[in-house]
């Protein structure tokens, strides 16, 4: 078996772990998926909120060097902006994918998910 395959086992094992039907097993994997929701509602807005703040930061210092380093610097910028669009979309609509698998709620901009 090569390496990818005993990954691929050591995984499906672990799975099994979250695979109970006791209430124990139930209210962690609400608990868990209330601490992901959780994170994602308080932390992805203000972390786009900065990335784009430092890509506008990134690109402007970049304009003051050589055409090298303003290429680099446009391509941290782009980064960075391709880095925050990701993460406001995924602080508008990843609380509501969790909360809708733990059987929570969450309304678009509330700092935590309720309802687990």
């Amino acid at each position: 078996m090569n390496k990818l395959g005993i990954a691929f086992a050591i995984f499906l094992l672990g799975g099994l772990v979250f695979a109970q039907t006791s209430s124990t097993a139930t209210t962690s994997v609400k608990t868990a998926l209330r601490t992901v929701c959780d994170f994602a509602a308080s932390l992805l807005g203000p972390a786009a909120f900065v990335l784009f703040i430092l890509a506008g930061l990134t690109y402007a210092a970049g304009q003051f060097f050589g055409a090298e380093m303003r290429a680099t610097a446009s391509k941290w910028a782009m980064s960075m902006i391709s880095g925050a669009i990701i993460a406001f979309l995924l602080w508008i609509i990843g609380p509501m994918i969790i909360s809708a698998f733990g059987g929570g709620t969450y309304t678009v901009g509330a700092s935590a998910c309720s309802g687990f």
